[in-house]
């Protein structure tokens, strides 16, 4: 399995930190049903809320808008989190990687993660810091991105060359026994969002506008414009445009 390269997720985001909120489009419908879930949850007047993988802050702010008592927010991202304060998005900025968190033990009432734990090496120490820096009691809520993501492009870059453009996303099994032994899970769902577009170029901008261009490649350069003429035609068709899917798995525990 190849994953990202972490230096290159962080680049990656980093210069789609200006673009990232009109262009995450998927991004803000998971983290919208994400945050429906802890809201309905947790008392937010009363809650130290962490943020982790927040990008440019929409959930930090959204939370903080809302009434949380505190809300830190964490991302591997310098740009994102510069964006995220820009916006006064939470009370506290810092700037971590999610599977060696900078803070201490037992510090937050809930934790939320919306689709970052995806780029990280080892998910099992990803969930098991974020429930480390839970309350006793507290909520750890996370959405992440499960294989088949992006099967679409994956399939018609095939046809282009040998090369991996693709992220390798985990299977659904993979995740749910990463959750195992962290908690009491009281949540495991999972659900698919299909984005369409009108051609080739505008769906591989969408992803660049996300970041989510980072991969640890050996095929480097460019692309060119046959190149490019194939990957369009290799591309699964609908009568409604290219389809490109973003299977979503979302876990809640209880520490």
């Amino acid at each position: 399995m190849r994953l990202a390269d972490k230096s290159q997720v962080a680049t990656a985001f980093g210069r789609a930190a200006h673009s990232y909120d009109t262009a995450a489009t998927v991004q803000k419908t998971v983290a919208d049903a994400l945050m429906a879930q802890l809201t309905a949850q947790v008392p937010l007047d009363q809650a130290c809320v962490l943020d982790a993988g927040c990008g440019t802050g929409y959930i930090s702010h959204a939370l903080k808008i809302r009434g949380a008592a505190h809300v830190t927010a964490l991302d591997l991202s310098d740009a994102m989190l510069t964006q995220a304060m820009l916006k006064a998005s939470a009370h506290d900025y810092v700037q971590g990687d999610i599977e060696s968190l900078p803070l201490p033990s037992d510090a937050f009432d809930a934790v939320i993660s919306s689709l970052a734990v995806q780029w990280c090496h080892d998910l099992p120490r990803a969930l098991s810091e974020l429930v480390r820096v839970l309350k006793p009691g507290g909520r750890l809520y996370v959405a992440t991105l499960a294989d088949p993501t992006l099967h679409e492009l994956k399939q018609a870059w095939q046809a282009v060359d040998d090369a991996q453009h693709v992220v390798d996303f985990l299977p659904v099994a993979n995740i749910e026994s990463a959750a195992e032994g962290l908690g009491r899970t009281v949540r495991c769902h999972h659900y698919c969002e299909i984005l369409t577009f009108s051609g080739i170029f505008p769906l591989l901008k969408s992803l660049q506008g996300i970041g989510a261009t980072a991969i640890d490649r050996t095929h480097k350069g460019l692309m060119g414009k046959a190149q490019l003429q194939t990957l369009a035609r290799a591309y699964p068709q609908h009568a409604t445009g290219l389809p490109l899917s973003y299977y979503v798995t979302e876990i809640v525990i209880i520490k």
